[in-house]
């Protein structure tokens, strides 16, 4: 029982008694025998109230509110790193189904929204790395449930925005350093040689910690690395799961080889890059972009090892010419 049930639930008592007192002044003429029967009746309904027996007087009663520590889930939560989840093949102590708690670890991207084909829910998620980390994969996704979408054909545009989402991800953003506790979900990718793992964490609880650790991405200069980054090819994409990465190499630029729907390539390598966030890289007033063609001695993005793999630039400044 929480301190604010307790004085709500001693309010409710201290009426009872007053009203018991001057009953009890009105009959002080009756036999002594009476006088004590009226008394023992006045305290077990005293009694009968405070437990929540009589269904006439406890509808009075006010509903205590909830406080945070009523509202956490009633589960273990194993602390892990994100390291030992990541290298996990899913059977392992940190596999599908447990529960486990990661403690300040860093947003690396803003929140995204998409819709999940399979029930038309809404679905939120934002990737975070471990600071501390120094010996990669050090990052993962964590995910939460929205409301259903509205229709079987919406896509993530067509939920509603992450702030008003009504999930645990509602006031988390890029740069926060956070504690979340949750349920891990290991998916292999359906397509051969089926060996790009995505580590998911299901958002249970989130708390916003003071912003004490920061991250910078990895610089990846070696061009033969650039050739591993191919959707459903190689490990990879299993590596650096969840990391912010920056492509440059060691000589020369990146240049945009192939425009698609779903983002583009780039060459040295051809280089899968996502386009996640709903095109909010592209520059202000842009139908598309990049361009084909064009050059950039680096681009920055978070790997994403959903559906195959991806890189996903987060915002323009991304693209450094």
């Amino acid at each position: 029982m929480t301190y604010k049930t307790q004085l709500r639930l001693s309010d409710s008592l201290s009426k009872t008694l007053n009203q018991n007192s001057t009953i009890h002044q009105s009959n002080q003429m009756l036999s002594r025998s009476g006088r004590s029967v009226g008394w023992l009746g006045g305290l077990v309904a005293v009694v009968a109230l405070a437990m929540g027996c009589s269904s006439t007087d406890t509808t009075m009663m006010p509903t205590p509110t909830p406080v945070p520590d009523m509202a956490m889930p009633m589960y273990n939560y194993t602390p892990a790193t994100i390291n030992q989840i990541d290298t996990d093949p899913g059977n392992g102590p940190f596999g599908n189904g447990v529960r486990v708690v990661l403690d300040r670890v860093v947003a690396v991207t803003k929140v995204d929204k998409y819709v999940n084909s399979a029930n038309q829910q809404c679905r939120y998620q934002i990737w975070v790395q471990d600071a501390n980390c120094k010996t990669p994969p050090c990052g993962l996704v964590v995910k939460a449930i929205g409301p259903m979408a509205p229709s079987a054909t919406s896509t993530g545009k067509d939920c509603p925005a992450a702030s008003v989402s009504g999930t645990l991800l509602n006031t988390v953003g890029k740069g926060d350093n956070v504690r979340v506790r949750g349920r891990l979900i290991v998916e292999v990718d359906n397509n051969p040689p089926m060996t790009v793992v995505e580590h998911q964490l299901f958002v249970e609880s989130l708390e916003i910690l003071s912003a004490d650790l920061t991250v910078n991405p990895v610089v990846i200069s070696d061009q033969t690395v650039f050739a591993q980054f191919v959707s459903h090819k190689g490990v990879t994409w299993n590596k650096y799961e969840g990391m912010s990465v920056m492509l440059q190499p060691t000589v020369g630029n990146l240049t945009v080889s192939a425009i698609s729907g779903g983002g583009f390539q780039t060459t040295p390598g051809l280089t899968d890059w996502g386009n996640t966030f709903d095109s909010d890289y592209y520059p202000a007033g842009a139908t598309t972009f990049p361009m084909q063609g064009v050059t950039y001695r680096s681009i920055s993005g978070v790997v994403s090892t959903r559906h195959g793999g991806e890189i996903m630039p987060v915002r323009n400044k991304d693209f450094v010419p």
